[in-house]
């Protein structure tokens, strides 16, 4: 399984949460672990999962993230499986907002293939800091995108190997 995180971080909570993805779904094969500035120069061609994620701001994805979705542009996420995650202050959706809605809207807009609902870390004070737990529900909740994947790909092989 080829995997893609790409992050965008202002506190670096949201740099721990991808962190702890990429470990998770190099578990399970080949990932690489990209911040959303740098994730425009690296796009890999045989990318079987891309899950993206960013701190709200605004209510609103941030500038970053925003930016690599303009240069991915329409095409080169057709069919690819991905998932959207955000960190957020513990507050009602629609009073805190949540980029990972934004994310997904963008990744569907993409073409990409949405596996999972969106998911939000959360983050606590005045200097956001990640809630006790999030890093590990993180990874958890990678394991379970790489299991639907997973079961994709080998289906597909056997698929190739029948013919």
């Amino acid at each position: 399984m080829n995997s893609l995180v790409v992050y965008g971080s202002r506190h670096g909570n949201t740099h721990k949460l991808a962190e702890a993805i990429a470990f998770e779904l190099g578990r399970h094969g080949v990932v690489q672990l990209v911040s959303a500035e740098d994730a425009r120069k690296v796009l890999p061609e045989q990318l079987d999962l891309v899950v993206v994620g960013g701190p709200t701001e605004a209510h609103r994805i941030t500038e970053p993230v925003a930016q690599f979705f303009d240069h991915v542009g329409k095409d080169q996420l057709v069919g690819v499986a991905a998932a959207a995650f955000d960190t957020r202050l513990r507050w009602p959706e629609w009073l805190s907002g949540s980029a990972a809605a934004g994310i997904a809207q963008r990744l569907h807009q993409a073409r990409a293939k949405l596996i999972a609902p969106e998911v939000s870390f959360f983050v606590s004070g005045k200097l956001p800091v990640l809630e006790p737990g999030e890093v590990e529900r993180a990874a958890a909740w990678a394991a379970s995108l790489a299991s639907k994947v997973e079961s994709k790909v080998e289906s597909k092989k056997s698929v190739l190997l029948v013919l």
